[in-house]
Order: C-alpha cells, then structure tokens, then sequence
C-alpha cells in the first residue's frame, strides 16, 4: 500500500478521560491503538503528491478556525458494507457542526477532488473495529457507553481540538508530519 496523509485532531482531554479512551482503544482496537492515539479524522487518505496543496490548506483553515469544544455522548455501532467490518465510535453532540464545517472547509479548493462525495462526513472518534458486523458488536457498544458513564462521563466526554495535524500513514506505521494550531477567535 502506498502512503497515505490523514488530517486529524488528536483532542484535549481531561487526564481521566483521556486514559477512558486510551484503554478502550487498546481492547477494541489494538490494531490502531498502538499506532496512533484518539482522534477525529478531517481528511482522509490523500496521496503523497497532494502534500503540498494540503500543507497550504491547513494553514489557511487554521488561521480562520477557533478551536473545537466538544462532548462525546453517542456511542454507535456502524456497519462499514464495503469491508464487511463494524466499528463503534463515539460521536460528538456538541461540536458537531463545527467539525462538519472544519471538513468542509479543508476540502474546499484544490483539494476537493480528494473528496469522496458519495460518502458523508459524520464526526466521531473510533473506539473500537470488528471483522464483522454482527448482533454482537451492538451489545459492546452497550457496554462500552456503560463503561463511559461509570467512569463518571454520564453526560459525555468533553474536550476540545486545538489543533490539526497532518500524519502520513505507510509501511503500517502512521507518523506525524506537522502540526497546526487552530487560532482563530
């Protein structure tokens, strides 16, 4: 496979939260728990050769952007048809529309031909990934969303993006190549 650029925003959390969120990383998605960190993905699996044209791109959204405020409240089983596979996510209530224009704005310009216009953005950050889609990966994301508010985040995870950072995932290793502050506001 060749590299690949992401954008993502690896969130600011509660230290508390911020561990939550690690070990349920760790045990429902070891695979990428060990490789990258929680985060929100903006931008998704660009080529090398469009490195420049997105370098330029995140510069410009975070000049103009504020950082994020969100909470995570929604725990969701999604069915990914094309794999076969299912994934939980937690996906942000408050926030959301802020990281929908953030995604928005990233692929606006040269880069809106990377953008994949059958698939819609929907904000969330992975916590767990399943071979398949079956009745049972429902039942962990009930666990999960019990696990969440016995830890004391009843009413969500809350957190913010400060930042974007660009990372380049090949040779099953996922680096970061420039980080962002958002500073608008």
């Amino acid at each position: 496979m060749s590299p690949r650029l992401y954008v993502v925003g690896f969130p600011e959390l509660a230290p508390a939260d911020a561990q939550l969120l690690q070990q349920l990383r760790a045990r429902y998605h070891p695979t990428q728990a060990d490789r990258i960190g929680p985060h929100v993905t903006f931008a998704f699996a660009l080529p090398p050769e469009a490195e420049d044209a997105l370098a330029a791109q995140v510069d410009a959204v975070a000049a103009t952007t504020a950082p994020i405020a969100f909470t995570l409240r929604k725990v969701t089983p999604v069915a990914d048809a094309a794999s076969g596979r299912a994934y939980i996510t937690l996906v942000p209530h408050r926030g959301h529309l802020a990281m929908i224009d953030l995604h928005r704005r990233l692929h606006d310009g040269p880069l809106e031909r990377y953008r994949e216009p059958a698939i819609r953005f929907e904000p969330h950050l992975t916590v767990g990934m399943f071979e398949s889609a079956d009745e049972s990966v429902a039942g962990i994301a009930d666990r999960i969303a019990a696990e969440i508010r016995d830890a004391g985040a009843a009413e969500g995870i809350a957190g913010r993006i400060a930042a974007l950072t660009i990372v380049v995932e090949a040779a099953g290793a996922v680096t970061e190549r420039r980080r962002v502050a958002l500073r608008a506001g």
